[in-house]
C-alpha cells in the first residue's frame, strides 16, 4: 500500500453529518470530507462493502482492514454551508410509537422536526488515497461516491497530481497504535495533523496495519 494517488472530489448534490451541534439541530463541518467518509464511500461504489442482514458489532479497524485503501481528509479552501433547512423524523408512522412514549420524546434527538445545515454543490475538497489507483481499476477518470447521512450526498472524484501534502487523520491512526501529533481536534474521529508532504504520509499510512 505505498503508491499515492492526489484527489480533487466535488459536491454534486448536497451533504451533511451530524457534526456540530446547532440551536434546533445539527451542521456539518464544512471544511472537510473524512478519510473514513471517502474510504467507505469508495468502498461501497466499488463493490468492496459486504452486505449484512443485521448491524454488525462496531469495530472500525476491522473495517479499516478489510478495504485496500487508507486516505487523508480531504480539505477545501472555500468552506461553505448552506442555510438551515428543516427535516421531519416522523414517529407515528415510521417509528411505530404508542402515544404514551410519543408524548415525552418531543425533545432532544427523537423530536419531530429538527434543522440540518449542508454541504452545497460544486465545492472542492482535495487530499490523497493511499493504495490501489482505483480510477484504473475501473478503467474511468472519474467516480462518483455517496457521502453523509444515509448516504444522500453524492460526490465526484477525479485525479489530482498537483496535490503534494495532505492532512491525515491521527483518530485513524490511533486505531492501529500509531500516535501523530494534532494540530486542530475537531472531533473524537477527526484529529488533524499539520499538512506534510505526500510522501511522508504515505510512509506514515504504510504503518495502519
Amino acid at each position: 500500500m505505498t503508491s499515492s494517488t492526489g484527489l480533487k472530489a466535488t459536491t454534486l448534490t448536497p451533504f451533511a453529518y451530524h457534526s456540530l451541534a446547532v440551536q434546533g439541530g445539527t451542521a456539518t463541518l464544512p471544511e472537510l470530507i473524512s478519510d473514513s467518509a471517502l474510504c467507505f464511500g469508495l468502498a461501497n461504489a466499488l463493490g468492496h462493502a459486504r452486505a449484512w442482514c443485521a448491524l454488525p458489532p462496531k469495530d472500525y479497524r476491522r473495517d479499516w482492514l478489510a478495504m485496500p485503501w487508507r486516505a487523508s481528509v480531504l480539505t477545501t479552501k472555500q468552506p461553505r454551508l448552506l442555510p438551515p433547512i428543516a427535516r421531519r423524523l416522523n414517529l407515528e408512522e415510521e417509528g411505530g410509537f404508542q402515544k404514551k412514549l410519543r408524548d415525552v420524546v418531543s425533545k432532544g434527538n427523537l423530536k419531530q422536526f429538527w434543522s440540518i445545515q449542508e454541504v452545497p454543490p460544486a465545492v472542492e475538497f482535495r487530499g490523497a488515497l493511499f493504495g490501489p489507483d482505483p480510477f484504473e481499476v475501473v478503467g474511468a477518470e472519474e467516480i462518483v461516491i455517496r457521502v453523509g447521512l444515509h448516504r444522500n450526498g453524492m460526490v465526484k472524484l477525479e485525479r489530482d497530481e498537483a496535490v503534494d501534502r495532505v492532512r491525515l487523520n491521527a483518530a485513524t491512526a490511533m486505531l492501529f497504535g500509531q500516535e501523530l501529533a494534532v494540530e486542530r481536534f475537531l472531533l473524537y474521529g477527526l484529529q488533524l495533523t499539520k499538512p506534510m508532504p505526500l510522501k511522508d504520509a504515505a510512509e506514515e499510512v504504510r504503518r495502519w496495519n
